[in-house]
């Protein structure tokens, strides 16, 4: 059975992200795990004299929720557990999805500030703890995963993120391969990746798009998959350098900043 883990904040309306991972959860007879994490920031820390007391009240209020899941997951018809835990978000975010098969967290702009270093999420990304599905705070989708497109370049990263997404592959109604590698001419001294061997030992069909080179970029590949109607954007962060992601731009950064469909995320 796969398990999907769900970043809950308390404090945020996250009405998107739990119909997105209900619907998931349902449509792969998945186990659906909410956790939140009760933490505050060393400087709160510091500066509240009664930070533990604190603490120990917004711990017991995050245990207390267990109720609120299980009745949702009932009605949604999920299996599902709830866990609070208190410590640093991205070492508990990321050593809990150690075992589990997708992150789910809201996608926001402020999800995108990854250069830094600032915004938790960001940085549980920049771990190789689990995929993360990050879902748009407006997402209307309900139907789970059923248009998959995938952002194809030829790289190991790219490759990894397919890999990643392949239990949802497997029950996607329809696969659209964004292709920007095709153009590219091959480097003697690299391993291919056939993309297309790989579908077809998985007996996976999909429509191809050549991209062209003005097309190989974070705002082209959102505006085709927007225009495909995908439920899901599969693609590897950090293409180039992160550095040069960053300062240059690039379609990782592009679209974390910009999306409007889930993006299945694989850090190299």
């Amino acid at each position: 059975m796969l398990e999907f883990l769900v970043d809950i904040d308390p404090d945020r309306d996250d009405t998107a992200l739990l119909r997105f991972a209900f619907a998931l959860a349902r449509q792969h007879g998945a186990r659906l795990t909410g956790l939140q994490v009760v933490m505050l920031s060393p400087t709160a820390m510091l500066a509240m004299p009664d930070a533990m007391l604190v603490l120990d009240e917004q711990e017991q209020a995050a245990l207390g929720r267990r109720d609120w899941w299980r009745e949702l997951c009932r009605g949604h018809g999920v299996e599902g557990g709830w866990e609070a835990y208190r410590g640093f978000y991205e070492a508990v975010l990321s050593r809990r999805a150690s075992f589990a098969d997708f992150v789910l967290g809201r996608l926001s702009r402020e999800t995108a500030r990854l250069a830094s270093g600032f915004n938790p999420l960001g940085r549980v990304l920049s771990t190789d703890a689990a995929p993360m599905l990050l879902v748009p705070e407006h997402w209307p989708g309900k139907d789970g995963v059923r248009k998959v497109a995938i952002a194809w370049n030829g790289s190991t990263e790219a490759a990894r993120a397919i890999r990643a997404a392949a239990p949802l592959l497997l029950r996607a109604d329809e696969i659209v391969v964004l292709d920007g590698a095709s153009r590219v001419r091959a480097n003697a001294r690299r391993i291919p990746l056939a993309l297309d061997h790989w579908l077809e030992r998985h007996a996976l069909q999909a429509h191809w798009e050549i991209l062209d080179e003005e097309d190989d970029n974070g705002q082209s590949l959102h505006n085709r998959a927007s225009g495909r109607g995908a439920d899901l954007l599969v693609m590897g962060a950090w293409g180039h350098s992160r550095a040069n992601e960053w300062l240059l731009g690039g379609a990782t950064r592009y679209l974390l900043q910009h999306s409007e469909v889930p993006l299945l995320v694989v850090e190299a």
